[in-house]
């Protein structure tokens, strides 16, 4: 493997997929991760910055740094991605949907993207996981951090601090920042905080105990809209507040040499004002919707490991509210718990994956999710990977419990269903090139869908069955004389399996090209190019005529021994280029920032 490890950091080691550490030549699914490094090189803002570029992932509109943003795995919707920061999940309860733009990247160590159902190890997950796992405390000594600002067109700024050491038996690591715009795009501003703090403490050996807290707020200007009535225009616009709060408190401990226990606590909050404020006829309108949703949880899980064996056995347990004017009588629960066994058996050069999960839930029943996963190395530079999952999703409160007006409630929705898949091959054959192919086929029942009553309300009913199927390819190259060069392309077909049509408002397919020069010593310099082509009704207002080309430099003007300064420009959508899914917002023209990093 020692070619293989050569596109790796960290010695290839993966997570996610069945929650313990493992090589990714022992992995069977579908997997991309993203390191610290890599994020630095974008001078990434928010993760949904990070997730642009990546193979076989498609984000919908993104305006401003800070925006609303959220995406498919796979031409999976929104709803089906499952976004994790550490193991627990931030997927809100009304939409079930996450919030990429309010995850701060400065805090991330590294990310871990499953592409396909992982419901054998996290449950609803139909299209995807996305684990973001964050910095731990510096050990190697008591006090460091970094120091960084940026500014650009419109005001927009982002200024981040971060401290990070160790002193006895306490690790900490903390850090805090703002992100402003007055708004790249009309009506699109963005003024948020966060602060985000892990304490680890060994009280003995063979133990140890991490605390972590997190907070992200963000004001958002959301858009502004016109449409023309019998009697006159009709102006709007759309604002919210958002805040987020997390805590979490975990046990590691070693019962013995093959034996360790892993037990946490978590408790999340979340509160999203929207304010809606319209003109008509020379009269103003105003309008404001609060949502609160809170839970509490916990998981255990218990890992042996032997030669040949890496077994996880684990509970996972959820209790979250959610209090809207838009669901039935004002508020509803989900309570959910969870059983699951993933083992690894490794024999030689092949490793057999199998994985079961049974999940109950308060609201839409229950779902038993099996998988089977096998890699085989037949060469030191070649992982050859074979998969097959069934997952699920379940419901939105929103869906089973809406109250919105124009959606009532349907509580007798079922879960999404999919069974999933993937082929795929890995090698660096080629000595300086690293190639990956993924081909890939989700069949899903039952899908979500929205129907007009004859009253002209809406309810979501589970509507029918489609396939989506494609293939993902990527290439990336040795570095000569420190220049390296990625392309990825991935290909959808999205089918309804009852009519046999193509179904709109898929992504198509989409490709990616990064070109970087890193000297190791003074100077780096990314060039990103994506483009990405929809599927959709030709009613719809959407533009994709254009690759959106993405330049960042990075310069080092003073090295000491712990001590760094680094000044970053960047240039986003260098040649102006209109690509957009949505005429709700176009994308952000040409804008430009720059910026100091300091190290200590």
């Amino acid at each position: 493997m020692s070619t293989l490890k050569m596109f790796y950091e960290d010695d290839d080691i993966i997570v996610t997929p069945t929650r313990y550490p493992k090589s990714i030549s022992r992995v069977a699914e579908n997997v991309t991760i993203v390191t610290a490094d890599e994020i630095k090189a974008i001078n990434a803002h928010t993760l949904a910055d990070v997730l642009n570029y990546l193979t076989g992932v498609q984000l919908f509109d993104q305006g401003s740094p800070g925006s609303y943003v959220n995406g498919m795995i796979q031409g999976s919707q929104p709803w089906h991605v499952l976004l994790l920061v550490d193991g627990v999940v931030q997927n809100n309860l009304s939409e079930s949907t996450p919030d990429l733009a309010l995850v701060p990247v400065q805090v991330i160590e590294r990310i871990e993207i499953i592409k396909g159902p992982a419901s054998s190890s996290w449950g609803s997950s139909l299209g995807g996981v996305i684990n973001v796992i964050t910095k731990s405390p510096d050990d190697s000594r008591e006090f460091g951090g970094t120091l960084s600002a940026s500014i650009g067109e419109r005001n927009t700024g982002d200024y981040r601090l971060e401290l990070s050491g160790k002193k006895g038996g306490l690790g900490y690591y903390f850090s805090g920042g703002g992100l402003l715009t007055d708004g790249l795009l009309d009506h699109n501003g963005f003024h948020g905080g966060n602060f985000y703090t892990k304490l680890q403490y060994s009280p003995l050996e063979n133990a140890a105990l991490t605390f972590t807290l997190g907070y992200t707020r963000g004001i958002r200007q959301m858009g502004w809209f016109q449409s023309q009535t019998p009697f006159g225009p009709m102006e709007s616009e759309l604002d919210s507040n958002n805040e987020h709060l997390l805590a979490t408190l975990a046990l590691d401990y070693d019962i013995s040499r093959n034996l360790a226990l892993n037990v946490s606590l978590h408790g999340i909050w979340r509160d999203t004002v929207v304010f809606q404020k319209t003109s008509f006829l020379g009269m103003e309108f105003n309008d404001e919707r609060e949502g609160h949703d809170a839970g509490i949880g916990g998981s255990a899980k218990l890992v042996w490991t032997q030669r040949l064996h890496e077994l996880v056995v684990g509970t996972d347990y959820d209790n979250g509210r959610l209090k809207s004017q838009a669901i039935k009588d004002g508020k509803q629960r989900l309570e959910k718990w969870a059983i699951y066994a993933n083992d690894s058996l490794n024999i030689g050069k092949l490793s057999i994956t199998p994985g079961i999960r049974f999940d109950y839930t308060s609201t839409n029943g229950d779902f038993w999710s099996p998988s089977l996963g096998v890699t085989c190395t037949p060469l030191d530079n070649t992982i050859l990977r074979a998969y097959v999952s069934r997952g699920f999703n379940i419901p939105s409160l929103a869906s089973t419990f809406g109250n919105g007006g124009s959606i009532v409630a349907n509580p007798d929705l079922e879960m999404e269903r999919i069974w999933s898949y993937s082929l795929g091959l890995e090698t660096t054959y080629f000595r300086y090139f690293w190639f990956k192919a993924t081909f890939f086929r989700n069949d899903i029942s039952d899908v979500l869908d929205t129907v007009i009553l004859p009253d002209g309300t809406g309810m979501w009913v589970n509507a029918g069955k489609q396939r989506r199927q494609g293939v993902e390819t990527e290439l990336k190259t040795m570095p000569l004389f420190n220049t390296s060069l990625s392309v990825g392309y991935a290909l959808l077909d999205t089918t309804d399996r009852l009519t046999g049509e193509s179904v709109s408002n898929m992504p198509h397919y989409t490709f990616d090209v990064g070109l970087q020069y890193d000297d190791k010593k003074n100077l780096r310099a990314t060039l990103k190019g994506h483009y990405i082509r929809w599927n959709v009704n030709p009613s719809e207002y959407t533009s994709h005529s254009s690759m959106i080309w993405d330049l960042y430099l990075a310069k080092n003007v003073y090295s000491a021994e712990h001590k760094d300064i680094e000044l970053f420009f960047s240039v986003r959508n260098i040649f102006n280029g209109s690509s957009y899914y949505r005429d709700f917002f176009h994308n952000t023209g040409r804008w430009v920032e720059g910026g100091l990093r300091f190290s200590f």
